[in-house]
């Protein structure tokens, strides 16, 4: 029993030691600085297209002009990129194959809403919208971002 208790309070000796408070408090100190530090997000490498496209499907000269400009953020890394389309802001998924890029815009149900082709070797864009059965096609320019 002497032992046991012998070897507790050793333990709880070794315990304060280690939690002194001169310790405990830099300890303190030290992670709640590496806890405030502000981590750097990785940002990739970007392509920024001010497009403009006419429907291949003529509308009409009552309804609206035919043509649409759309700027376009390609993420360069194939991850989700980003289109302002009449002032909205969608996004999608990027797919780069060569120096053609392809971006598929879903709705909520998953099914495909837009998809933006590029070909950035000749500079022409099409948008096909499988949904309202319409295709754009123009050209586009490399903007400033």
């Amino acid at each position: 029993m002497s032992k046991d208790i012998k070897i507790l309070n050793d333990i709880i000796n070794t315990l304060f030691k280690y939690i002194h408070p001169k310790k405990f408090h830099f300890n303190l100190v030290l992670l709640s600085g590496l806890l405030l530090v502000p981590l750097q997000q990785t940002r990739s490498e970007e392509l920024f297209l001010k497009c403009v496209g006419k429907y291949e499907i003529n509308r009409g000269a009552l309804i609206k002009p035919d043509w649409e400009t759309s700027y376009l953020t390609i993420n360069l890394d194939g991850l989700i990129s980003t289109i302002y389309d009449k002032g909205v802001k969608k996004e999608g998924r990027t797919l780069i194959r060569r120096n053609s890029y392809t971006i598929t815009q879903r709705d909520n149900r998953n099914s495909v809403r837009n998809i933006y082709k590029i070909n950035g070797k000749y500079g022409t864009y099409s948008v096909e919208s499988p949904q309202r059965y319409r295709t754009l096609i123009g050209t586009c320019q490399k903007g400033r971002g």
